[in-house]
């Protein structure tokens, strides 16, 4: 019996989250609102982390920084504090200044004077919403 009510609950949830994955898509197919959504795409350096690494080999944070790593949450708040959209870093490579983590946050709804960027807890750095669409963001952690 027990058994039972733990797996109809995680079906249940999973439809839920199913349900809710599909909506923007629905939104978007339908015309409300998204054609003019905000995609901003960027970089997180931390600097300093790969050493012993060649060019282009996956890394990750370490020490102080083993909170940055693939999968690591991004989000952006607007001007008056709403969470507005969720993203993650995709897979760290190294570079010349450290390890580098690409991302890409989908569908922000346009018109706050302007948003705000944080990876993991790191604190939040804000951009202007023409920042924002312009895309190539560089953020640095570390030296």
């Amino acid at each position: 019996m027990l058994g039972g009510s733990v797996v109809g609950r995680r079906r249940r949830d999973q439809r839920i989250r199913s349900r809710r994955d599909r909506l923007p898509l629905r939104n978007r197919r339908a015309g409300r609102g998204y054609e003019d959504a905000v995609q901003p795409d960027g970089t997180l350096t931390v600097a300093g982390v790969g050493a012993g690494l060649d060019s282009g080999e996956l890394c990750s944070g370490t020490g102080g920084y083993s909170d940055i790593d693939f999968g690591t949450q991004v989000t952006i708040t607007d001007a008056a504090g709403t969470l507005v959209a969720v993203g993650s870093l995709g897979l760290g490579q190294k570079t010349e200044q450290g390890c580098e983590f690409p991302f890409t946050v989908d569908d922000i709804t346009p018109g706050s004077k302007f948003y705000t960027v944080e990876v993991s807890h790191r604190g939040g750095l804000s951009k202007a919403e023409d920042e924002l669409r312009t895309g190539g963001l560089a953020f640095t952690l570390g030296d």
